[in-house]
């Protein structure tokens, strides 16, 4: 997915052992299977009258609602499919001001799960617009998707497309790979800890970044430019850090992202790059090298 601008590394839920439980087909081989779960609401209503001191007053008074929760999740009671959807319900809760709003019923459940949230997410905005900030248009559009999957892992993506009645809406995209034998996420603990390690996967991201900004801009930019200019000080001439969220695997390589404001400017989007995998031979640790061979 190339220089993606629409609309954390999310944290692995340690109730393995009560879930298999559960779950006894611990073991999952074979493609995952998907089913589509959706929670859509639109309405237009008279928004409450601002304050009489309120500096924000609209010509028009209505405000528009929007909320979309498309969400591809996996089929079958094993464990792997109940990781991912378990992930997932964290996502929208993670992404949205919900606190520690969750979904506490059977994430199985997948459609009651859509729709906690659906009205979890028109209850925030509705707390919104009572305020008001500001009168207008209030969006949410959510979702999840199988992006990768080889014969030992599979790669779920999630994007949230915010506007909340800012300057901007706001945009949030990223993945996490999934081992199938037992469910075990992978983010940023996929990349080796070592330094002469990291030193080498630095220099490839530096190069991503600097064709990623090149394509930005339509001329070529080169890693002083980037590192000075165009980034903020979470990337500089030692270390690069690495995404807050990810990375991931994909059909070409391991994918590389970071979030709006996380090292640039929103005018310059969400940088992001993939390095092939031929390129990250050595740089992952063994229990995510296995899951390419």
């Amino acid at each position: 997915m190339k220089k993606i601008l629409l609309a954390a590394s999310a944290l692995f839920f340690l109730a393995a052992l009560t879930s298999c439980k559960d779950h006894s087909s611990g073991y999952f081989s074979g493609d995952v299977s998907v089913k589509k779960f959706e929670y859509h609401y639109n309405d237009a209503r008279v928004s409450p009258e601002p304050p009489a001191d309120s500096e924000y007053k609209n010509d028009d008074d209505s405000v528009h609602i929007s909320i979309v929760l498309d969400l591809d999740l996996p089929e079958g009671n094993s464990v792997l499919a109940h990781r991912i959807r378990e992930w997932v319900s964290e996502q929208i809760s993670f992404n949205n001001q919900l606190g520690k709003m969750y979904f506490d019923g059977n994430v199985d459940d997948a459609q009651a799960m859509a729709d906690f949230y659906g009205k979890e997410l028109l209850e925030t905005i509705e707390k919104d617009i009572e305020a008001p900030i500001f009168n207008g248009y209030r969006s949410i559009d959510i979702t999840a998707s199988k992006y990768f999957e080889n014969s030992k892992c599979v790669t779920w993506f999630f994007t949230v497309s915010e506007y909340m009645g800012g300057a901007h809406p706001s945009h949030t995209a990223y993945g996490a790979t999934f081992r199938k034998s037992d469910g075990r996420m992978f983010g940023n603990d996929m990349v080796s800890p070592s330094w002469d390690d990291r030193q080498k996967l630095d220099s490839l991201m530096i190069a991503g970044l600097c064709e990623y900004f090149s394509d930005g801009v339509g001329e070529k930019v080169d890693a002083e430019t980037v590192i000075h200019e165009y980034t903020s000080e979470e990337v500089n001439e030692i270390l690069v850090s690495l995404p807050k969220r990810g990375p991931w695997f994909n059909k070409t390589g391991v994918d590389f992202l970071y979030q709006q404001y996380e090292i640039t400017a929103y005018a310059f989007g969400m940088p992001e790059f993939i390095i092939p995998y031929d390129k990250m031979e050595g740089l992952l640790t063994p229990a995510a090298a296995d899951l390419l061979k």
